[in-house]
């Protein structure tokens, strides 16, 4: 095993700072249990078909996706089984080539039929990195109000918030991972009026607390 056991216990005693009743004690060693677990195990978000956020996030939506929901994903990846064996029908917007087919590979051939993937080639050999414009374009087909959840963890990550707010069902949710990114504080002001809880966690393949904000967006009425 190659990690630093001081940063976990430094990003343990970070977490502990935080939590304010058993349930929350009982939650952060399930976290540490998981994280010792794909360690040991030398699992990566993909073997495991987990997202690459924190543990936190995870059983945060391992509880609210539901069989039949609609969930957009940027960025393909261990999320993309993890969506996919929970049920849902899934769209996937990935710009590496590569990697895209490396997912295909490890998604069962029974879920292929729930999922959608938009592989976005780069406008251009230089930036290697498809333009904001080009990224976003499958969203164009979507309908206001349609989708359930959004997980934004790919590229042009706020110019993907702003496209995907009024495509999100009253009532449903938008997460960031990484949200402490000077780049993406934007993405508060835009969300403003929508309920927030920020989570910070350890993550598989880290030895570090990183956040994830996950937004509600108001209901009807």
């Amino acid at each position: 095993m190659n990690f630093n056991f001081i940063q976990v216990l430094k990003s343990l005693k970070y977490e502990f700072k935080f939590v304010k009743d058993r349930s929350d004690k009982f939650s952060l060693l399930l976290h540490l249990e998981l994280w010792f677990k794909d360690r040991i195990l030398n699992q990566t978000p993909m073997k495991a078909g987990f997202p690459w956020i924190n543990y936190a996030t995870i059983q945060f939506m391992h509880f609210l996706v539901r069989k039949n929901m609609r969930v957009v994903e940027f960025g393909a990846g261990g999320s993309s089984i993890f969506f996919l064996r929970h049920g849902v029908h899934l769209e996937s917007i990935e710009h590496d080539e590569i990697w895209i087919k490396n997912v295909r590979k490890k998604v069962s051939k029974k879920l292929h039929n729930n999922w959608t993937y938009h592989l976005i080639k780069p406008d251009n050999e230089i930036t290697n990195i498809p333009t904001a414009e080009t990224y976003l374009s499958p969203l164009d087909r979507l309908s206001d109000s349609s989708i359930d959840l959004f997980l934004i963890d790919g590229r042009h990550r706020v110019e993907s918030i702003k496209r995907a707010m009024d495509k999100i069902k009253p009532g449903g949710y938008l997460i960031l991972d990484n949200c402490d990114r000077p780049e993406y504080s934007k993405s508060f002001e835009l969300l403003a009026n929508w309920s927030l809880n920020q989570v910070s966690c350890i993550t598989n393949s880290s030895e570090f607390v990183t956040p994830a904000a996950i937004w509600k967006k108001p209901s009807l009425g």
